[in-house]
């Protein structure tokens, strides 16, 4: 406990940037042993952080948090009582689901969103031998998780429907071929584009399934083979046309460090923007790093980078981007521990909510004297971010789409605002695509029917444009 009061003076000395609030150490357990956290939101607002090195021991974590530090639900150790290492997580529906590593067998364990409780306690998935031993996981329409996990170095995907209590229903899994090791993916709509290595340069290799695992476009590279220091867990985003967006820091012999952009498009799998440097790390005041996030404000072609400081790691940087990669605001300084005692910040996670809020939780120490790492909780107000209100007013408005009609009997004609894209998506049940309309003048009309011509049975059908949907219940003529 003691150490734990020097670190909440050690915070009062650091200086917070215009728009940034103080930071606060949001857990009484140190992550000394492990450091990663990771931060959600829910829709009233309260922070749901899952960590590891609970108790400063090799455990996982859970709590609730205001965006004062007041806790909601106490922390609580949702892994077994052994070592639990390699936490990643991914909220699905109305729950946080946290996978782990216990030694060898992976683990996982869920939490209601909406009051903290066990939804399924740390449960049993599989063994197996990982060189990078995360199980990385994104959630579609239909209630089901697409997963990436590695066996030995090879890179395996799979679709997973829970089962409450007795882990998942794995529906196909198999291995993709010419991929090595690493490897992270993104559900979008009827999309799910997967970003990989290949297993001779290390460079990235793009492969995009449907909801069913079906490849509509396959394993090509789309990075240059002279690239050193590529992460096996790049960042991705889609822009507001819902085409990939994919951010790493990479190297070249002789050069600085740099984050970069490829932008590749939905439907072709083209490369779009080929290696665009965002930022180069130019010591000895600012330094790209490992430890960084790419989080976009909805509604917006906007986008946060934010780092840790890679050189001295006292300071955690920012800045803002649009969906091309141009720089809209260059970066700054969010928290400088620089003029404190010896200051180490680590491993960062962050979430943006609807007004463009940026939360980020990290991992801090005091080095002199050492002091163990705590989780730490900080924010930036979007209005300090120096765009011109004006601008703002044009672009903030969230996309949507209303039906003229619901349910329906003959056709209906779909009212799009605040998006850009020329085309809307109809998915069945199943999540299968089964029609794409155009959209003129903000609005698209269906006719109840499927890309041949043959009317379509009785049932919901969800109508998408990028990042909004809407479902609409289709009846007989």
């Amino acid at each position: 406990m003691t150490g734990f009061l020097l670190l909440l003076l050690a915070l009062q000395g650091v200086t917070p940037s215009p728009g940034w609030s103080d930071p606060i150490v949001v857990t009484d357990s140190a992550n000394t042993q492990r450091l990663s956290q990771f931060i959600s939101r829910d829709s009233l607002g309260r922070f749901h952080l899952v960590w590891a090195g609970y108790n400063d021991q090799h455990r996982i974590a859970y709590k609730i948090f205001l965006i004062d530090g007041t806790t909601v639900y106490p922390e609580t150790m949702i892994s077994r009582d052994v070592n639990s290492a390699y936490l990643k997580r991914t909220v699905m529906e109305d729950s946080l689901i946290a996978f782990w590593r216990e030694y060898d067998p992976v683990y996982y364990a869920a939490r209601s969103l909406a009051d903290g409780s066990e939804v399924t306690p740390a449960t049993y998935l599989f063994t197996s031998y990982t060189l990078y031993p995360y199980i990385r996981a994104c959630p579609d329409s239909l209630g089901r998780l697409h997963v990436l996990y590695n066996d030995g170095g090879d890179v395996c995907y799979a679709v997973w429907t829970p089962a409450p209590g007795s882990g998942f229903i794995t529906e196909y899994e198999w291995k993709i071929e010419g991929a090595d090791a690493g490897g992270v993916l993104l559900v979008d709509g009827n999309r799910v584009h997967v970003v990989v290595q290949d297993p001779v340069y290390h460079t990235y290799e793009y492969i995009q399934y449907d909801l069913e695992g079906n490849t509509v476009i396959p394993l090509t590279d789309f990075t240059a083979d002279d690239i050193e220091g590529c992460s096996r867990f790049p960042e991705l985003n889609l822009d507001t046309e819902g085409n990939l967006m994919v951010v790493n820091h990479i190297a070249r012999s002789g050069q600085e460090y740099r984050y970069v952009l490829w932008k590749i498009d939905k439907n072709t799998g083209i490369t779009l923007i080929d290696e665009k440097i965002i930022v180069i790390g130019i010591p000895p005041r600012m330094y790209v790093s490992v430890d960084f996030i790419l989080r976009r404000l909805p509604g917006l072609d906007q986008y946060y980078l934010c780092w840790t400081d890679s050189g001295k790691d006292d300071q955690i940087l920012y800045m803002l981007i649009d969906g091309d990669g141009n720089v809209l605001q260059d970066w700054q300084v969010a928290y400088d521990y620089s003029d404190e005692f010896s200051e180490n910040v680590r491993s960062i996670d962050g979430v943006v909510d609807t007004q463009g809020n940026l939360y980020i939780v990290y991992s801090q120490v005091e080095t002199e004297p050492q002091i163990d790492y705590f989780p730490t909780f900080g924010w930036f107000d979007h209005t300090y971010l120096g765009i011109e209100e004006e601008e703002q007013s044009e672009t903030i408005v969230p996309p949507s789409i209303s039906a003229s009609c619901n349910p329906v009997t003959g056709s209906v004609s779909f009212t799009v605002t605040g998006s850009s894209s020329n085309e809307l998506e109809v998915y069945d049940i199943s999540g299968r695509l089964i029609v794409t309309l155009p959209v003129s003048n903000g609005v698209a009309l269906w006719n109840g029917k499927d890309a041949s011509g043959e009317r379509l049975p009785y049932g919901v059908y969800r109508v998408s444009c990028g990042y909004t949907s809407t479902t609409v219940i289709l009846l007989g003529d």
